[in-house]
């Protein structure tokens, strides 16, 4: 089956990160609704991997940095996220968000990459 995309790959994945990192800021901000928002963001990763499809640059920059969070189908890394206590979900969120975390970094990628390929 074929489907009809209604946007751009690349503001549609830009839009998908910019989501998971405001539910991973929403987890850390708010302890009584981490896990609401932790699955929340893993919500984006079916999105994300079926869309990554589109761009062999962009999904093997997706798999090389943040493959655990898309391409575990069972989503393993977001539920130990939502369930590890508070000092390691910080350090393990820390890595992502903010102006030196993995989902700018992917921005950056999606941004800058040679398009669709």
């Amino acid at each position: 089956m074929t489907t009809t995309r209604r946007s751009e790959l690349a503001p549609f994945i830009v839009d998908l990160l910019d989501f998971m990192e405001e539910k991973i800021q929403e987890a850390v901000a708010d302890e009584a609704s981490r896990a609401v928002a932790i699955g929340e963001a893993a919500g984006a990763a079916p999105l994300l991997r079926d869309r990554l499809r589109e761009d062999d640059f962009m999904k093997a920059n997706f798999m090389l940095l943040f493959e655990h969070q898309v391409y575990d189908t069972k989503a393993s890394w977001w539920k130990y996220l939502a369930t590890v206590d508070r000092a390691e979900f910080e350090k393990e969120t820390a890595g992502l968000v903010g102006p030196e975390g993995i989902l700018t970094l992917l921005r950056t990628v999606v941004a800058e990459g040679p398009g669709i390929s």
